[in-house]
């Protein structure tokens, strides 16, 4: 709880709002008041901040517990304020989902910034490589 580091504040983020199920406490807690969401699919109008904007879209989207929302993170890298969090999202047990990269930056023991590049999951198999 008292390591301040880019990754250990994404990983304490990840772990409130995704995987106990609390993402308006963890926006709360580890956003700053003047964070910037690079993505278009949150970074919405008619907000007075895109921290406001974001605890509207999930208060409003999910991620509560007993939700069959699903997160799978399979790797994440830091270097400096960034980190970069791979994962894949399932918004329930039909879903095939969308692999996403999310790139946090980190100033002071908040997140200050956002980047999010999402891909849906295909229904091809490559012979070669998975998504994941």
């Amino acid at each position: 709880p008292d390591d301040k580091s880019p990754k250990a504040v994404v990983d304490a983020f990840d772990q409130m709002a995704f995987f106990d199920g609390d993402p308006v406490g963890a926006i709360k807690k580890y956003l700053s008041d003047d964070f910037i969401e690079r993505y278009p699919d949150l970074g919405r109008d008619g907000f007075p901040n895109d921290k406001a904007a974001m605890l509207d879209f999930f208060e409003k989207r999910g991620w509560k517990k007993g939700e069959t929302n699903k997160e799978t993170i399979y790797q994440v890298l830091a270097d400096g304020d960034r980190v970069a969090v791979f994962h894949h999202v399932t918004m329930g047990p039909n879903d095939r989902g969308t692999a996403f990269v999310d790139i946090f930056r980190v100033k002071d023991g908040l997140i200050v910034e956002h980047w999010a590049v999402g891909q849906p999951v295909s229904d091809k198999v490559s012979p070669r490589h998975s998504m994941f």
